[in-house]
């Protein structure tokens, strides 16, 4: 059960289910403890010029027009650090009797930032703590969607990224840094159910969104690389969520990066890292999660897995599979726009040239995109 804390800084980890939670939250941006708190999500929007605070009414509106389907705040940078520090310091001294809360899963690594920018917020007289949540996932899946996310955009192989990635799997060591921090409380989430773990730490009921960031079909993947208009980089994941949010591709196949060579080149320093992260926890829950989940503790759970080899992203029978749900998503969207289903081509045969594949798929996903977004400027609530 949640205690007295001035605010909730939702710091991450990246591709530890912060989309799920961003989505939630905007979804229910106040929302009542068990204890009788109030919580009061908020998001930090660029305008033009200047920076918009969103929160209520106008934080779900915009959070059902954006492509995400979220609100959130930015994550710092030079050019806007002292803007969002401010806006930041704003919110949790205007909080009222609200408990605000605010979430960016890239603040994780900039504990030393938001200590130097509000040393106020960090000092044993500040008053009530500064909580500290954040979500972390075993280091093996970790650095698998990690690549797949952002490393395989870098034209580098699996090894070769992870050597020169900005943010290799340090979480443990970036969450020290943040419970060193004077006047901070870290709550801690270990099972990979962001939403449940929330409501049981906080003592809330939050929505259940239909859409997940998840990971993608190999073969959505492996078009969305052949065709960079639809993803240009990294970053540009508009696309994604687009198909995330119309497209269920149930027990499908599951990208994978990690083979037997990176194992032995990453065991060390993985072992080091949960060695630091489940020291910021009591003996006992540390006990408990490494019983419950063997992925923290052996590479036994991946063997399987890992003999598969590196996924393939250009097969003919998942790229079948792919355009039926891509269809059959366009007819979701379609209606829900009350619009007529656009006629589309009939499957391929599997021996189709990987071309005809991404013309039929661009096809579809051209119509889709359309509809979706059209949706989003009627502000209508997706199904």
């Amino acid at each position: 059960m949640s205690t007295e804390r001035s605010i909730i800084l939702h710091v991450g980890a990246p591709k530890c289910g912060s989309s799920a939670l961003q989505a939630a939250l905007s979804e229910a941006p106040r929302l009542t403890t068990k204890a009788g708190e109030t919580l009061a999500y908020t998001g930090l929007r660029a305008r033009s010029d200047d920076w918009s605070l969103l929160s209520g009414r106008m934080l779900r509106s915009a959070a059902r027009r954006s492509v995400h389907g979220y609100v959130s705040w930015p994550s710092t940078t030079a050019e806007n650090e002292t803007a969002l520090f401010s806006a930041l310091d704003h919110v949790r001294r205007k909080a009222g009797r609200a408990v605000p809360v605010v979430s960016n899963e890239g603040w994780i690594g900039q504990a030393d930032a938001f200590a130097e920018a509000l040393p106020h917020w960090f000092t044993q007289d500040a008053g009530a703590p500064v909580e500290i949540c954040a979500f972390v996932r075993p280091p093996i899946d970790w650095l698998n969607a990690a690549y797949w996310q952002w490393g395989v955009w870098s034209g580098r192989p699996f090894q070769a990224w992870v050597e020169r990635t900005e943010m290799p799997y340090s979480l443990g060591a970036m969450l020290t840094r943040w419970a060193a921090l004077p006047n901070t409380r870290l709550r801690l989430g270990f099972s990979g159910d962001v939403l449940a773990e929330f409501e049981e730490t906080e003592g809330v009921a939050l929505p259940r969104p239909a859409q997940r960031n998840v990971s993608l079909p190999p073969a959505m993947l492996g078009f969305l690389m052949r065709n960079r208009r639809y993803r240009s980089n990294a970053h540009d994941n508009a696309a994604e969520f687009i198909f995330q949010r119309w497209c269920k591709m149930e027990d499908g196949p599951r990208l994978w990066a990690v083979l037997p060579r990176h194992l032995f080149q990453l065991r060390e320093a993985l072992r080091a890292d949960i060695d630091l992260l489940f020291a910021l926890v009591p003996e006992d829950r540390a006990r408990a999660i490494r019983a419950a989940d063997p992925r923290w503790t052996s590479e036994e759970p991946y063997h399987e897995r890992i003999l598969q080899g590196r996924s393939r992203l250009d097969d003919p029978e998942e790229l079948a599979q792919l355009y039926r749900v891509l269809v059959s998503g366009v007819g979701a969207a379609a209606a829900a726009a009350g619009k007529a289903v656009p006629k589309l081509p009939p499957v391929l045969s599997t021996r189709a040239s990987v071309h005809a594949w991404d013309v039929a798929v661009a096809q579809a996903l051209e119509h889709l995109i359309a509809f979706d977004t059209d949706l989003r400027r009627r502000r209508l609530p997706f199904v």
